[in-house]
């Protein structure tokens, strides 16, 4: 696997002996499976798998490439100890505290390993960018599927109910994330979480949703009208489709994703709601909804080829309502963008 390859690299040149991978998406994305609990070691010339008896039954058939170890044989720091392997990168956002501790007490020289399998996941193979496209599709279908029941009187989570069941109709093994259904006031909040709060006419609804195709994620976001809204919220969803438009437009190899987010911002800031555009403008998808890097004034992260992500700005007025639009993208290796959702992004007004 050309990931282990550049991870072993890695570790040459900066001589560390291991890295003691313990992010669930990492250890899945090596694995190619979605149910997994344990750590992966990979040294300079190995691979370790070290889980329990739930798992290992399962993980046999890799034994070709990874050698398997019962954790209940031998504690992690006792076997790392025993290996000599003294010199390790971690991944400190995903290991316990009491974890870390008992790997401090057998004098282990342990490193943070800066989103190194992150880094490394970031650029996906043509496999993966497939399951991307069909989780995405996925998506693009369901949200053509819920249009007719979008209605005055349907509960928000009468909605979200009927997207997961036929996004799993339609071959999705799961939900990226709780679906979200913010209509009325409520689509004024970023991430609000579907209640049973009935769908009223003249309200804008937000639809912030996603599936699981293979273990990889997609992640969309609709805003439509219900009736007639206000012209100040049918002028913010124009203003939301044009920023996106036209940062899409402007998107290239090489390019700092500092960058985007910052014309991202600035095109609704001109438009006269840069206050109400309060969070970045994309983020990695791909094993993770939210996958490394995120889009935002932060970041250090170039634009890299094979690279899916997403758009997603929105603009947010309390007591009124919201928009956001988010769709997922592909810059595949001669720096095209291409649309992985496709579904309409027309003001609809049911």
């Amino acid at each position: 696997m050309e990931a282990i390859a550049k991870i072993q690299a890695y570790l040459q040149e900066y001589d560390q002996q291991a890295i003691l991978i313990s992010h669930e998406a990492n250890c899945t994305y090596f694995l190619d499976d979605s149910d997994f609990e344990g750590f992966l070691i990979i040294t300079l010339d190995q691979q370790y798998i070290y889980t329990d008896g739930r798992f290992i039954t399962s993980l046999q058939e890799l034994e070709d490439t990874w050698t398997l170890i019962d954790r209940k044989n031998q504690a992690l720091p006792n076997w790392l100890q025993k290996h000599q392997l003294t010199q390790i990168l971690i991944e400190p956002d995903f290991l316990t505290a009491r974890t870390y501790q008992a790997l401090q007490e057998q004098n282990l020289k342990l490193t943070d390993s800066h989103y190194l399998v992150e880094k490394i996941r970031m650029q996906k193979t043509a496999s993966e960018v497939a399951k991307v496209q069909q989780a995405a599709q996925i998506a693009d279908q369901v949200f053509e599927h819920i249009l007719p029941f979008i209605k005055p009187g349907i509960r928000e989570t009468d909605l979200a109910a009927e997207m997961e069941f036929w996004g799993k109709k339609l071959g999705a093994s799961g939900v990226s994330f709780p679906t979200i259904v913010a209509s009325g006031t409520r689509s004024a909040m970023p991430h609000g979480s579907a209640t049973s709060k009935k769908i009223a006419a003249h309200e804008l609804v937000v639809l912030d949703f996603g599936f699981i195709y293979e273990g990889y994620d997609s992640d969309i976001t609709r805003t439509v009208a219900v009736g007639s809204v206000s012209p100040q919220l049918a002028e913010i969803y124009q203003i939301v489709r044009n920023c996106q438009m036209k940062v899409a437009a402007q998107l290239h190899l090489g390019q700092s994703l500092a960058e985007i987010d910052i014309l991202a911002h600035q095109l609704v800031d001109q438009a006269g709601y840069g206050l109400e555009f309060m969070h970045g403008t994309g983020h990695g998808v791909g094993r993770e909804c939210h996958e490394y890097p995120t889009i935002n004034a932060q970041t250090s992260e170039l634009l890299k080829p094979n690279f899916t992500f997403t758009l997603e700005p929105g603009i947010y007025l309390p007591d009124l309502g919201g928009v956001r639009i988010e769709d997922d993208l592909y810059l595949d290796e001669q720096g095209q963008v291409n649309w992985l959702t496709q579904s309409s992004k027309e003001f609809q007004i049911l």
